[in-house]
């Protein structure tokens, strides 16, 4: 195992904490405490028990670099947030996975540093997206914390890139927490690309208000080992959430994706769309589970996971669940892993399409049901060209 959470003690905590307010402190302190009550979680598909991301070290901040941000928008290093007393920070910072249950959700919170503060003021709408990188280079393990809120009615597009550089071993324990007011809007876009000797573990949370809106735009295709678990909280009646994500495997890449809708609100809808290419030796967990709690009535939730093989030796796991506790409701699933059909390949290469030119265009159509249901131009773009990058003979 990479280490046990005998090897980090309340003084280190409080020693690494000692400029921050009290009220961080003991939260970082009642993490700790219930991390070691915790057992790490356990997979069949994944094992994570020797990551570096599993280790009790404390994290490192990562350098931030933000783009353009709009009037009535704010966008922070997430220790100056907390030096400067925002209020939104002691307000929601860790709320949403405080009582998990989780080690490695309470060991985040114990150990972060650094991260993002981003807010956008009520009823403001943002005509241009916000864009942030953290940068995740020169240390070994990184602990960053991105904060998100939204107030009522404001509408936003935020685009968050994790970078690495080229052959570096780090290890990442990160985390998102999104905040919707009611009626707030959000596209939330995230490239993880970090390089091929990278562990993460990852993990995005979200609470919706009445009628608050969010699409989660996620394009996964770096790390040697990515483990990632997205959440979100339909509390609000009204409330929408819309899964976008999209995956590329190659090599000895290990992925492990998990995403959550949890129904509380009446009449709130979720639509979870996944697609994801492998090639080499790959693999991909993907579980996905939509929660409908009892009273949630009128609520609605779909999910759409299909996986593309583009080499015998890949594999995929797709486990797609329902929890539906009420009646008045409506929900379903569909998933699928199979390889490309050799018919398409032969007829492209019989009319003088080379094989790797073959492969693209079969990936691009793929992919291309998805990409429809991203609303800026440029990410769409993006995606479809990282994937076009990675197919290889």
């Amino acid at each position: 195992m990479a280490g046990t959470l005998v090897e980090l003690t309340p003084q280190q905590i409080s020693a690494f904490a000692a400029a921050e307010p009290p009220w961080l402190v003991e939260r970082r302190l009642k993490a700790f405490a219930e991390a070691l009550e915790m057992p790490l979680p356990r997979s069949k598909q994944t094992s994570i028990e020797t990551a570096g991301f599993v280790a009790p070290g404390l994290g490192q901040a990562p350098a931030v670099s933000i783009g353009h941000v709009g009037d009535g928008a704010e966008i922070m290093d997430l220790g100056t947030a907390i030096a400067g007393g925002r209020a939104e920070v002691e307000e929601h910072f860790g709320r949403l996975f405080a009582e998990e249950g989780s080690r490695l959700s309470a060991l985040h919170l114990a150990t972060f540093a650094g991260g993002v503060l981003c807010k956008v003021g009520r009823g403001v709408e943002l005509t241009e997206p916000l864009q942030v990188a953290l940068d995740l280079q020169g240390g070994s393990l990184f602990a960053p914390h991105v904060l998100v809120v939204l107030e009522e009615g404001a509408r936003a597009d935020l685009i968050v890139e994790l970078r690495g550089e080229a052959g570096s071993e780090v290890a990442v324990r990160g985390a998102v927490e999104i905040v919707l007011q009611d009626a707030a809007q959000l596209n939330y876009t995230e490239f993880q690309r970090l390089p091929g000797r990278v562990q993460i573990h990852w993990q995005r949370r979200a609470d919706l208000g009445r009628d608050a809106k969010l699409h989660w735009i996620l394009a996964d295709v770096g790390a040697r080992l990515a483990v990632a678990d997205t959440r979100t909280y339909l509390r609000g009646d009204g409330a929408e959430a819309r899964v976008l994500a999209s995956f590329f495997g190659g090599r000895r890449q290990h992925f492990d994706f998990n995403h959550v809708m949890v129904h509380q609100g009446q009449h709130s809808t979720s639509d979870i769309e996944a697609r994801g290419v492998l090639q080499g030796k790959a693999r991909a967990v993907y579980n996905a589970n939509s929660v409908i709690r009892k009273n949630a009535k009128g609520a609605s939730g779909w999910q759409h996971e299909h996986t593309l093989m583009l080499s015998d030796e890949a594999r995929a796991d797709l486990i797609p669940e329902l929890e539906i506790s009420e009646w008045d409701v409506s929900a379903g699933h569909a998933a699928s892993a199979g390889p490309v059909d050799p018919m398409q390949v032969y007829y492209m290469e019989s009319r003088g399409i080379a094989p790797v030119a073959a492969r693209r265009l079969i990936v691009a159509g793929f992919l291309a049901s998805l990409l429809k249901g991203i609303p800026l131009a440029d990410v769409r773009d993006r995606i479809a060209d990282i994937f076009q990058e990675k197919v290889e003979l």
